[in-house]
């Protein structure tokens, strides 16, 4: 089982590829159907879209995301619950696609072993009771049904399983991804300067 780290334990930031995302406001990373708390809102497919796109284009496995948002619509606290809900979003997601990989390849040794046991069983019907007619047509009604369980067996375990491997790559990139919030911008600061400067135009 893959271990995921804890923001703790991630790595200095100059050792991760920096992918940047700018927000109007927090609600754009989650549904817009969803109206429960940050801790528990479901992210958004825009945002799941994008971030993977985003993600792909990256050949590093350390990933810091940038979020970047304007200085008067930033809540710290509220950032540290946002960063905990994604963390264990994809901590979840990488669990479940390993898990279905895990199943894929169980499933297909299971069906390989099937058919191969069958296959054998029917090679010695053959070889001992050739001649009994029942069990000749026995033989030819369940041989194809050995070799397609062998195949599909195989399949599952060389072929669809892989297919599991990018969606594992990427949520285990993102489970263990630093996420951080920048400012963009002083708004407020600049408002109370330009009431600064109409103070003095009046005074003067």
């Amino acid at each position: 089982m893959e271990e995921f780290a804890t923001p703790e334990e991630m790595m200095p930031q100059s050792e991760y590829r920096e992918i940047s995302i700018w927000l109007d406001k927090y609600e754009d990373l989650f549904s817009d159907f969803d109206s429960s708390a940050f801790h528990e809102r479901t992210l958004s497919d825009n945002f799941l879209t994008e971030v993977r796109k985003l993600v792909h284009q990256v050949d590093s496995d350390k990933i810091e995301l940038k979020f970047n948002l304007m200085a008067d619509a930033t809540n710290t606290e509220i950032e540290g619950v946002i960063i905990s809900n994604i963390h264990d979003y994809f901590i979840l997601q990488a669990k479940a696609a390993q898990a279905e990989k895990q199943r894929i390849l169980s499933t297909g040794g299971i069906l390989t072993a099937a058919g191969f046991t069958l296959i054998s069983i029917l090679i010695v019907i053959g070889h001992n009771w050739g001649g009994n007619m029942i069990l000749n047509g026995l033989e030819m009604m369940l041989d194809p049904f050995g070799w397609f369980l062998c195949w599909t067996g195989l399949d599952m375990i060389f072929v669809q399983s892989k297919k599991e491997k990018p969606t594992i790559d990427f949520n285990m990139k993102m489970a263990n991804a630093k996420l951080t919030f920048l400012t963009f911008g002083m708004p407020v600061i600049l408002e109370e300067i330009e009431q600064t400067v109409e103070e003095l135009r009046k005074a003067s």
